[in-house]
């Protein structure tokens, strides 16, 4: 299968007031639009492994409430959405395209920060020893 993904046209990445580096919308990105899709790299993980290895920037794949069965790496702007407990935006995986698509869950202004919800407690104590959540 042959696939095409076209670089993202309404956000950028920079300095974020939250953590480190943010995305940020350039246009305005509207409820239900694709903000943007990302491609994913597989890491060496296995099911029940700890493990420190790209931790504040891997996934489950795929997203959801199934199983996980991989641990992978967002491309693209993927791994820079920082996390909101009242998100403006949220991921799914598409799994015939081995991307992620990040969408918007409301209207999102030309300035603002956009933001994801990564999980539960589940998600913030995996492998982790130390946290700092911003909520």
């Amino acid at each position: 299968m042959i696939i095409s993904i076209p670089p993202p046209k309404k956000i950028i990445v920079q300095t974020s007031p939250i953590h480190g580096l943010g995305v940020f919308c350039t246009d305005k990105i509207y409820s239900g639009e694709l903000i943007e899709e990302c491609p994913i790299l597989k890491l060496p993980i296995e099911l029940g492994e700890v493990t420190s290895l790209l931790i504040d920037y891997r996934f489950n794949w795929p997203s959801g409430p199934v199983e996980w069965k991989e641990q992978v790496v967002s491309l693209g702007y993927g791994s820079f959405y920082n996390h909101s407990s009242n998100p403006n935006a949220y991921w799914y995986s598409s799994e015939d395209r081995r991307t992620f698509h990040f969408i918007a869950s409301r209207d999102i202004e030309v300035g603002e920060e956009i933001f994801v919800w990564y999980g539960d407690d589940a998600y913030w104590n995996d492998g982790r020893t130390h946290i700092d959540r911003v909520i």
